[in-house]
């Protein structure tokens, strides 16, 4: 592995601006970024302003989109969420009583670029209510006929009880503008499932990345689901109308007491899957670690190989990226390291 340093920025941005880089072959004893910038595509309407959860990609056309939440309204003395809320969520934390995002706009915005990132325009912002930060954002692709599908995890949206507490998709036809109704990822009577991320492979099939719980869904609080969570898998070959999984992907010793939900995903060359993830470290000292793995390609499914440590420090939720000159980006605030 190798780091090349930078500032520390958000991820929204630098996530953003990998898309645009531009390596030396896959042969080469180095690799240098060309052609490559960085900077602020968008503010929050408001000072200070409160935009997270970012995910971006190229549509069938050739543009590329971004989608983040956004938060906005007064910074102090808002009406807090009740407590019942409060207890299942297990938010805000300790202390924080301003990370309760109850009676705050929260929206999902859409941005798009159809000259290479230059100049960006809003296409939509829908709304959400939820005194938690975030439902989707990071969890959007595209499928080749234009259709945008998401993931949202229904079990952050108390204040709508007639959506899926569970992790869901849904689906725009109009480039973000409208929404279809919810399809449901698991039977939420066994699992509950967090989709974090979603990503095309290069035989058209589509995976949901994310964590899955094997118990009803709704069921426990957000602090007992920590201890639940394994990594999620599932992959689809009908744009992502029928899945199968939920596909193991770290051995069974590491199942139980993993200790989170955010992992990311890259296919080499040869059909594995070259995984990074966030967990609680197996120590028990409840310190967020980076770890590795790989996921060996067999037949339409993979198997999981062993799994530990990665060379970088713990830096939010991973993002790594194939390029297709060949090195594999793993994209963090401490660093953009790349490994072939």
């Amino acid at each position: 592995m190798n780091a090349v340093q930078k500032p520390a920025a958000w991820i929204t941005l630098i996530a953003l601006l990998a898309c645009f880089l531009v390596t030396a072959p896959a042969n080469a004893a180095g690799f240098k970024a060309v052609e490559n910038a960085r900077r602020s595509i968008y503010h929050s309407p408001q000072t200070p302003g409160f935009t997270s959860w970012a995910g971006a990609w190229t549509m069938p056309d050739g543009s590329l989109m971004v989608c983040f939440t956004q938060a906005t309204g007064p910074v102090k003395g808002r009406t807090r969420a009740p407590k019942d809320v409060q207890h299942k969520l297990s938010w805000p934390p300790a202390g924080r009583p301003g990370y309760d995002m109850t009676g705050l706009d929260l929206r999902n915005v859409h941005l798009r670029s159809s000259d290479d990132g230059k100049t960006w325009q809003k296409v939509s912002a829908d709304p959400f209510k939820s005194c938690m930060n975030g439902i989707t954002g990071e969890a959007q692709t595209a499928l080749a006929d234009g259709t945008i599908i998401r993931g949202v995890w229904g079990y952050y949206l108390p204040y709508n009880p007639e959506l899926p507490r569970t992790g869901y998709l849904q689906r725009s036809a109009d480039g973000s503008k409208t929404w279809g109704k919810p399809e449901v990822l698991l039977d939420p009577a066994k699992f509950s499932a967090w989709p974090k991320r979603i990503r095309v492979l290069s035989d058209g099939r589509l995976i949901v990345l994310g964590g899955v719980a094997h118990v009803p869904a709704n069921s426990r609080t957000r602090a007992k689901y920590n201890g639940l969570f394994e990594p999620l898998l599932m992959v689809s070959s009908d744009k992502g109308k029928r899945w199968a999984g939920p596909i193991p992907v770290v051995p069974q010793p590491h199942r139980q007491n993993w200790g989170g939900e955010e992992f990311d995903a890259a296919e080499l060359p040869n059909g594995d899957l070259l995984c990074v993830f966030r967990r609680i470290a197996p120590s028990g000292k409840r310190q967020e670690v980076r770890w590795q793995g790989v996921l060996k390609k067999s037949g339409n499914t993979w198997v999981p190989r062993e799994v530990g440590p990665a060379p970088f420090p713990h830096s939010g939720h991973p993002d790594i990226l194939a390029t297709r000159e060949g090195p594999i980006l793993h994209v963090a605030t401490t660093g953009i390291h790349y490994t072939t």
